[in-house]
């Protein structure tokens, strides 16, 4: 079980490494408390116009992390309201965080979601690359400045 502060704490080290790569992010101010009315997710990222709605978990082991189902509705709600990607964040010991998008990942019987292999998610250039299409074409490297295409 993770303690709050250390949730906390976790939050903090996501957040810090999104703006220092240019996201804007914001922490939920009530993010973990159970006290509610509306779900709000541990940290909101947007970057060139796209959101990336995330939930922040940490694993010290390398079994599956289960995503709650009021937090996979609430993702889901807050996914439909904004146009944004539902992201789960796992910061996995001696690996670093990595991705996993909430609608890949498979419904327990329960309604939670499951995180089978969380070394399996994607680092976060791999991340940008799919959300804002970073990745370029072999041909576009072989463009001149002008858009003429070079001879190889």
């Amino acid at each position: 079980m993770v303690r709050k502060r250390d949730a906390v704490r976790f939050e903090n080290e996501l957040a810090n490494m999104l703006w220092e790569r240019g996201y804007l992010v914001v922490r939920g101010p009530s993010s973990g408390s159970r006290v509610q009315y509306r779900f709000q997710p541990d940290l909101v990222a947007a970057k060139n116009g796209k959101i990336l709605i995330i939930e922040v978990k940490k694993t010290s082991r390398s079994g599956p992390v289960y995503i709650p189902e009021h937090q996979v509705r609430g993702l889901q709600e807050l996914e439909e309201r904004s146009g944004g990607t539902a992201v789960i964040a796992v910061r996995v010991p001696y690996h670093g965080w990595r991705f996993h998008f909430l609608r890949d990942l498979p419904e327990t019987r329960g309604g939670r979601r499951k995180v089978a292999d969380p070394l399996k998610g994607l680092r976060i250039y791999e991340l940008e690359e799919i959300v804002f299409g970073l990745s370029r074409r072999i041909d576009e490297f072989l463009r001149d400045p002008a858009g003429e295409t070079r001879k190889v």
